[in-house]
Order: structure tokens, then C-alpha cells, then sequence
């Protein structure tokens, strides 16, 4: 391991990334950081002047403090210009209003919907025209038009925006959050009727150019045989286009922990690089031929990011690499950390907020992994057959990267590819075979013969590599799923990482011993996290647009009552309340049809929901002492002798009664109106509760609502 003087740039970057963490998660005024960049640069420079300070080694520190409050003020402020300059553009939905804006990313066609991004460049009222920022997620309906959007078109629309909507449900993912960081702040829905292009000249645009050349190349692999599974693998793993794949061989994939491959990021660009790299090293023996290597090279792995689309993923590994074969070219011995930091460098001052991208963090890690731990790995076997060398190389790597990224996957994905190791000594060579098959193709596809045979060798690369990963996701115990991962979890783990790191160089007893009390603390936290959850109470109505789900959860046992239909919609379903079922700990869900139920008059799927704490006839239930009746719109006032008591009522799917009539019949504490129910339903309930002074809560407005007995 190289000393931190080694390492110069490591040590720079750590406080720019934290500064630019402090930018993203405490924001301050715009202009203070621009002032003490000043101070602080000034105070250097004036220093370094003064010789009695310069020459002295008790003032060393000084300067080191100074340099890293100086780029931790950097951080802050390129973070804070580069948000500032895109922050959201606030307008007055009235008539009468245009707004012009560019298509920035390539459209998605859904089945209602056509999706991209605009970065807006101008707003019209009546003759007045005035510039605008900021990008905008766009939803324009689906029609013949709006199939047509490419990347670079300029269109008018009215300007009917609105602020992308904050996670109406605990733990849910935060959409917001997430686009936030792509520096997306607002949304809107176009009908037909409400934009038109108005210039598509801007063509010539590079990124336009990329995307179009990347369609083409697509139609070459439909134009050669490839259709289905196979067209989607190859678009993927050769160009970088996911939008072709099957949502269930996706999952495969994932559950394989072979997705990385179908990702066009560091893997595909490391593939490019390390084959042309062991091709061209006879320029080596020429005067001055490493240049013209690193030359080639370079162009070759550009070449390839743009014919992918100059995807974020594939934009970063191609600078990471880029610096590699720079510092290849420029000192042989360059340490590859501060190759590493210099590319990332780069990168965030580019983009500071791609330090927030999961992609980002992983690459990163996944490289620093591979660097620091595989050498380790690798000597602990040294094997004298070259094609088990081979496969020995391939594993030590695999395991170094998942050691490496499994805390960040466990995080952001809550789920681990147990059978990783096995999925990827036989992907990683598909990999590289359908990579070069495929750039194979589009350079011999228009010769007869020869193009139809290089189709027909891809055609089954890529149905051999589906079956294989099928196959391993479908072995017992492929995946292991829901896993309840915190954030304090993932910096634990990574410190233990970090300390046996330390320990194995060092041999020191100090860094086991604080190696233990982590492992102890984390198995601590677990172990009361396990015991609070075997305890809880809970019942929850969540806001699912447009439909009814209520949650009861009895420590581990997990039952949902709702009308949405799992056929059709349980990636709806998911989205919604996965996230939170893993926070909670609580076992594999039982959906029961909330219709289904109350026609039947009692639970016919008892079998599956059994819990002797729930009970519930008709549209009434009672979960421990908790009384519950539901509203929907088959239920009318009757008139009775004394009204029921109740602590929770739900109402949905817009009834009609009003709450003075249902007051007859039922009364009650809190009355909840579920997100099965309009807006329009919504302001006339909540109209009348206050006017009746009553207890309520809109899950449309207010979000889920969350019971703890």
C-alpha cells in the first residue's frame, strides 16, 4: 500500500467530497463559500511569501489545514453554483403562456406515454418573451407525434408545471430525492393538443448524433435475426440500450448478479481497453509508439462511448480509463489512486452531484476494491496451469469487487446474488465473446455470408448466456432478498472492510480488537431491532393512487387487504410498499382481494392470512381491541337504534353519502379518506369534517396513514 505522500490527490479529494456532501445536505447561502475561497487562497499565498514560515516544519500543518479547507470550500461552491444555475423555475399557471424548451434525453415510449427530459430555454406571455432554466420531466401523450421525439427537438407547450411530488409512504423510494440530484425539480403532463415542434435543425447536436447512430445500430441487429430476449440482451450489453429487455429476465439477471453486464460502464470499457492495450503493445519497441498506443486507444474507447449513446455510466468509465492510458503515457509509475482520483476529480467538477449517483459510488468502489483486495486474493493460490490461472484471476477479481460493493447493493437494493462467483466466471467471457461479436457484426453485416454468420454466433451466444443465467437464478437460494440494511449498517461494514485492510498490513492487535467491538455492535443493533420488531403493532393505509391497501402488521406476520390486482399491477404494488415491509422486518406479504372479502362475508382465503388477533365480517374489522369499518360504494346510511362504535373509519371509492348521514349509523375517532377516493370526494369529506369538527386524514394529501396499537 502506498504512504499518503504517494497519494497527494486522495488526500485532496476527501475534503471536496465531503464539501460537496455538506452543498447537497446543508445548504447555506450562495455567496459565502466564493468569499472564503478567497480568504482562504489569499491567507495561503500571502504565507508561502513569508520565508520564516514557509522553511519552518512546526508550520507545515498550517498549510496542510489551509489546503484542506480550500477544497472543501470548492466543494461547496461548485456544488452550490452548479444547483443554483439549474434550481427550479417558478411560473404562473395561467393562459396565454408558452415555454420553449429542448429535448435533452432519448424518449421513452410507454403504453399511455411518451417520457424525456426538457431543459427549458424560454417563456411567452402575451408578446413578452424572457429566459427560463432548469430541466423537467415531461409524460406527452401517447400518439403519432409524440412517438417521433428525438433527442434535440425544440417544442412549445403551455406551461402546466408542478413540483415532482414528495414519497406519500413510509420508506417509500424518494422519487424527488432522486431527480433532485439529476438537478429535475418539476413535472409535467402534455396532452396533444398543448405542444407542438417547433424547430428540429439542432440535429447536428453531438449527444443527438450518438443517440441516432446508437438506433441504428440496433436496427442492424433486428435487420441480422436477433428479435426477443436476445435482441434486448444484445442492445444492452453491446450499446448500452436496456429499454429491449424482458422485465423477467431482468430480474434473472439481478438475481444472478450478472446485471452489471447489461449495464454499458467500466466492465465494457475495461474489456476495450485491456484487449486493444495487449494488441498494440509491439508499438512499445517503436521511438515514441506508446504515444501513438495511448492515441488509438483513447480513440477506440470514445469511439465506443459514443456509439453507446455517451450514457453518464459509459461517460464515466471512459474518463476513468482515459486517465489510466494517460498516465500510462506520461509516467509509467504513476500510482493508480491518484489516476483514480484525478478521473473523479474531473467527474465532480463536471457534475458534483454525481457523487449521489448509486452508479458513481459503485464503480468507484467496485475499481478500489478490485485494486487494494484481489493482489491479496490472488496470492493465496498461485495455480501453474494457465487456463486455471485464468479462472482463478476471474474469481479473485469477482470477489474483490462484491467484497467491495456487496454494503452499498445491501443499501440501495436490499438484496444479495449468493451464487455471484458462479455467475460471473462464465458471464465475465460471454461477455467479452458477445461484446466483440457484436462490434464484429456492424463492421461485416453488409457482407453476404460473412454478416449472417457472425449474426447467427451471436444470435446463440446470447440464447446460450439466457439459459445459463436462468438457470443460476432459479437454484435454491439464489438471491437472498428483503435484506433490512441501514445506512449506519453500510458504514459499519465498510469500517470493519477497512480495519482488516489495516490489520492484515500493519499485524497489529489494536485494529482486531476495534475490528470486534463494530461486529459486536452492529450484531447488538440487530439483535434489539429483531426484538422491537417481533413486538410491533401496526396498521397502515397507504396512499397507492387510486385504489385501497390496508396494512395490519403483528410483529412478523404481514397482511395487506386491498383492491389492486397482483396480476397486473404487483410492480405497482412494490414500488409502494416494499421498501417499508423491509424497514418493518416483516415476513413474505398475504395479499387478500378487499372486494373478493367483502362480498363473501369472511375471510376465504383463511388459510393463507390466518392471524387470531384479526377478525372481520362484512365491511367491519377488529385487530386486537382496534375497531375498523370500511366505507365503499356499496355502503349506505341505514337507520338504527344506537350508532356503532368504532375507532377507525375508512372511506372509499367515493361514496356518496355525506358524513352527517353516516354518523347515524356509525361513531367514530379518526375517519381516514384512503387514496381509492377523487379530489373531488377528497375536498367535499374534509369540507364537511371540519364543519362537524371532526378527526381527519386525507391519504392523498397527507400521505399513509399509520396506526401503532
Amino acid at each position: 500500500m502506498p504512504s499518503l505522500a504517494q497519494i497527494p490527490l486522495i488526500r485532496f479529494i476527501i475534503p471536496f467530497i465531503l464539501g460537496i456532501v455538506i452543498a447537497i445536505y446543508f445548504p447555506s447561502q450562495p455567496l459565502w463559500t466564493n468569499y472564503s475561497l478567497a480568504i482562504l487562497f489569499v491567507t495561503y499565498t500571502s504565507l508561502l511569501l513569508i520565508k520564516k514560515i514557509n522553511s519552518s516544519y512546526k508550520f507545515k500543518w498550517v498549510f496542510g489545514v489551509l489546503i484542506y479547507l480550500l477544497f472543501l470550500n470548492l466543494g461547496v461552491s461548485i456544488t452550490q453554483q452548479k444547483s443554483n444555475r439549474l434550481k427550479p423555475f417558478l411560473i404562473n399557471n395561467t393562459n396565454n403562456q408558452v415555454m420553449i424548451g429542448e429535448v435533452i434525453s432519448p424518449p421513452i415510449i410507454n403504453e399511455k406515454t411518451v417520457k424525456t427530459t426538457i431543459a427549458l430555454k424560454g417563456l411567452k406571455t402575451s408578446d413578452h418573451w424572457s429566459s427560463s432554466t432548469g430541466n423537467v420531466i415531461v409524460f406527452v401523450q401517447k400518439d403519432s407525434l409524440a412517438k417521433t421525439l428525438k433527442y434535440g427537438d425544440y417544442i412549445s407547450f403551455s406551461p402546466k408545471l408542478e413540483n415532482v411530488p414528495e414519497p406519500k409512504n413510509p420508506n417509500e423510494f424518494d422519487y424527488k430525492k432522486y431527480l433532485s440530484f439529476h438537478l429535475i425539480h418539476q413535472q409535467s403532463y402534455l396532452k396533444s393538443s398543448n405542444w407542438s415542434v417547433i424547430d428540429n435543425a439542432h440535429n447536428n447536436n453531438l449527444f443527438n448524433f450518438a443517440n441516432q447512430l446508437r438506433t441504428k445500430l440496433i436496427s442492424i441487429l433486428e435487420e441480422n435475426g436477433l428479435q426477443g430476449n436476445e435482441l434486448g440482451v444484445a442492445s444492452a450489453l453491446v450499446l448500452g440500450y436496456k429499454n429491449n429487455i424482458d422485465a423477467q429476465l431482468k430480474n434473472a439477471y439481478s438475481g444472478a448478479g450478472a446485471m452489471h453486464i447489461l449495464a454499458v460502464s467500466g466492465l465494457h470499457v475495461g474489456i476495450i481497453f485491456m484487449v486493444f492495450n495487449y494488441v498494440l503493445q509491439f508499438l512499445d519497441k517503436i521511438k515514441y509508439g506508446f504515444i501513438l498506443k495511448a492515441i488509438i486507444i483513447l480513440l477506440l474507447m470514445w469511439t465506443y462511448a459514443f456509439i453507446t449513446g455517451l450514457s453518464p455510466s459509459v461517460l464515466r468509465a471512459s474518463t476513468m480509463f482515459s486517465f489510466v492510458v494517460l498516465a500510462k503515457t506520461i509516467k509509467r509509475n504513476s500510482n493508480f489512486f491518484n489516476t483514480l482520483a484525478a478521473s473523479a476529480f474531473v467527474l465532480l467538477i463536471y457534475n458534483p452531484l454525481y457523487i449521489m449517483d448509486v452508479g458513481f459510488q459503485l464503480s468507484y468502489i467496485a475499481v478500489i476494491g478490485i485494486v487494494i483486495i484481489q493482489p491479496w486474493l490472488s496470492n493465496f493460490y498461485i495455480p501453474k496451469n494457465k487456463i486455471v490461472t485464468y479462472f482463478w484471476d476471474l474469481t479473485t477479481v469477482s470477489v474483490a469487487a462484491q467484497i467491495a460493493t456487496f454494503p452499498l447493493g445491501l443499501y440501495y437494493f436490499h438484496q444479495f446474488p449468493n451464487y455471484f462467483f458462479i455467475s460471473n466466471l462464465i458471464v465475465i467471457p460471454f461477455a467479452v465473446i458477445i461484446l466483440y461479436l457484436g462490434l464484429t457484426l456492424f463492421v461485416v453485416s453488409f457482407i453476404p455470408y460473412i454478416g449472417a454468420f457472425a449474426a447467427f454466433l451471436l444470435n446463440k451466444s446470447i440464447w446460450l448466456l439466457n439459459i445459463i443465467i436462468n438457470t443460476i437464478n432459479e437454484l435454491p437460494y439464489s438471491v437472498s432478498e428483503n435484506v433490512r440494511f441501514t445506512f449506519e449498517h453500510t458504514i459499519i461494514i465498510y469500517l470493519v472492510i477497512a480495519l482488516i485492510i489495516v490489520l492484515f498490513i500493519t499485524r497489529k492487535l489494536k485494529f482486531l480488537i476495534v475490528c470486534q467491538v463494530l461486529i459486536i455492535g452492529f450484531l447488538v443493533d440487530v439483535g434489539f431491532n429483531t426484538i422491537d420488531q417481533a413486538k410491533q403493532k401496526k396498521i397502515l393505509i397507504y396512499n397507492i393512487p387510486n385504489y385501497s391497501a390496508i396494512n395490519f402488521i403483528d410483529g412478523k406476520d404481514n397482511i395487506l387487504l386491498s383492491d389492486i390486482k397482483l396480476y397486473s399491477n404487483k410492480s405497482k404494488l412494490m414500488y409502494h410498499l416494499k421498501n417499508n415491509w423491509i424497514a418493518e422486518g416483516v415476513k413474505n406479504e398475504k395479499v387478500v382481494d378487499l372486494d373478493k372479502l367483502k362480498k363473501a362475508h369472511l375471510l376465504s382465503n383463511i388459510y393463507r392470512i390466518s392471524n387470531q388477533n384479526l377478525f372481520t365480517k362484512l365491511n367491519y374489522f377488529q385487530y386486537y381491541n382496534t375497531k375498523i369499518a370500511i366505507i365503499d360504494e356499496n355502503q349506505h346510511s341505514v337507520p338504527v337504534n344506537k350508532p356503532l362504535d368504532i375507532d377507525l373509519l375508512i372511506w372509499t371509492k367515493n361514496n356518496k353519502s355525506s358524513l352527517s348521514e353516516t354518523l347515524k349509523s356509525y361513531r367514530f375517532k379518526q375517519l381516514i379518506i384512503d387514496s381509492s377516493n377523487s379530489n373531488f370526494t377528497n375536498e367535499k369529506l374534509t369540507k364537511e369534517a371540519k364543519e362537524l369538527n371532526i378527526n381527519y386524514w386525507s391519504v392523498n394529501h397527507q400521505g399513509a396513514y399509520a396506526f401503532q396499537l
